[in-house]
């Protein structure tokens, strides 16, 4: 069960015991927070802001004067640097072909702030240094998520992976899959073939 926060007109985010992290959240649209973004060009796939319990609950925020772009671009701030120490930790599984040819990186988590890293310009720059400057990313849950290069992707062969990990997941993100690169991040398509 999530718990709410209110926010108060500092926008500072702290949870009612002092413990969380802000974090934007990952979430498919059957989640309905009482507040969200859709990302660019998605159907399915959205972000709202929350706290990360030290237990990995999310807490979801509702203001009752709704969010203000400022107040919005706060937790951006926040959740960028929570997560720029989190993926410092990280460590990704690479997933190699017969001549050991980097195809895609798989990074997992039971932290749910690891598909809010993409945000990150961090991951942008990690992940163009082995792919090039434009990935593929897909995020099937809050712990899992997988980049691909935007050319010469094995994507097709990883959609039945991609897809039960969403099934699967308590969870799921979404099945859509979204290009990032510096102009930002946008849905390009999905891994689901009855969504097509």
């Amino acid at each position: 069960m999530c718990s709410l926060v209110f926010l108060g007109s500092s926008h500072r985010l702290h949870g009612s015991d002092g413990k969380g992290t802000p974090a934007l959240l990952f979430g498919g649209y059957f989640e309905r927070p009482p507040i969200h973004r859709f990302l660019s060009g998605s159907k399915k796939t959205l972000l709202f802001p929350a706290l990360v319990s030290n237990q990995g609950e999310a807490i979801l925020l509702v203001s009752e004067a709704g969010m203000t772009p400022s107040a919005w671009d706060a937790i951006l701030k926040e959740s960028r640097e929570e997560t720029s120490l989190f993926m410092a930790t990280m460590d990704p599984l690479m997933v190699r072909d017969n001549n050991q040819v980097i195809q895609a990186a798989v990074m997992s988590s039971d932290d749910p702030r690891l598909a809010s890293c993409i945000l990150n310009p961090g991951f942008l720059r990690r992940f163009s240094a082995i792919f090039g400057p434009e990935l593929i990313v897909a995020i099937p849950s809050r712990k899992k998520i997988y980049v691909f290069p935007k050319l010469a992707n094995r994507i097709p062969e990883m959609i039945q992976m991609i897809r039960d990990d969403y099934l699967i997941s308590p969870q799921p993100v979404s099945t859509e899959l979204f290009e990032l690169s510096k102009k930002g991040i946008r849905a390009i398509g999905t891994v689901d073939p009855d969504d097509q």
